[in-house]
């Protein structure tokens, strides 16, 4: 079968293994640490292949980790580095990008995902309610976000514009280099926004219009309700829930029609 509207995918597979996985796996890389037995971005490599809406599969990350039937780009030390370096290898104007941490990841999520993305948008993200990634996956323990809307979560997927990225580059060096000042991130953020945001009065829709002013970016909030996009793998539990959940899943039901 043929599928329509094909999209390259990029799969970030290039964080070294020096956090708290540290304790699961030696492994130099987190994306190459074992669940039942395959390395976890195996699963995410194959749940995107098989939703066949994505190709090419392009990843960054270390050859030797030998996925089969995918591009390989250059990995560096630094995260938006090594989405522009997979960008590069890309001419298609809309990417899907992806984290290798997400074994839990599903075709008919990739599929649901690419669905409900307006690709007229610069970047499209995923955010999940509370209640949702509660209900799948009771035992996730989830860093969230009040807003007005809601109770979320992020997901570690986004359809993005690569011009857009590009423009914005500099933009977000500036805000990650001011991550570890306070202060600093406050001005860049803006008083009010925070404060808001604290007080959980900040909507989705400021959200965006602030990253619009930020990063010369238009930027939409999905509300997505495939949890497997925001249960990433960065601490033991977070291991033991996919190792658990991959062991009692029939992984030929992920396949698609």
């Amino acid at each position: 079968m043929e599928f329509l509207n094909q999209r390259p995918a990029i799969v970030l597979a290039g964080q070294h293994n020096d956090g708290k996985l540290r304790t699961i796996s030696d492994k130099e890389w987190e994306a190459e640490i074992l669940l039942q037995g395959r390395p976890m971005v195996e699963y995410v490599v194959e749940a995107l292949r098989r939703s066949g809406r994505v190709s090419p599969i392009i990843v960054v990350g270390p050859p030797h980790l030998g996925l089969r039937d995918v591009i390989w780009a250059d990995v560096h030390d630094d995260m938006l580095d090594n989405v522009l370096s997979g960008l590069k290898t890309v001419d298609d104007s809309t990417v899907l990008i992806a984290t290798a941490d997400i074994p839990l990841l599903t075709p008919f999520a990739v599929n649901a995902f690419l669905d409900q993305a307006d690709p007229r948008y610069d970047v499209v993200y995923p955010i999940i309610e509370k209640s949702v990634v509660e209900a799948k996956f009771p035992e996730s323990r989830r860093t969230y976000v009040r807003l007005k809307d809601g109770i979320f979560t992020g997901g570690n997927v986004l359809l993005v514009r690569k011009e857009a990225v590009i423009r914005s580059q500099w933009t977000v060096r500036d805000l990650l280099s001011h991550r570890k000042s306070p202060m600093r991130l406050a001005s860049d953020i803006g008083l009010t926004i925070l404060v808001r945001w604290l007080l959980g009065n900040l909507s989705m829709t400021d959200a965006e219009r602030r990253m619009k002013r930020l990063l010369d970016v238009e930027g939409k909030a999905l509300r997505f309700n495939y949890p497997e996009v925001g249960v990433d793998v960065d601490k033991p539990e977070d291991w033991n829930l996919a190792d658990k959940w991959l062991g009692q899943t029939d992984q030929t039901s992920f396949l698609v029609p």
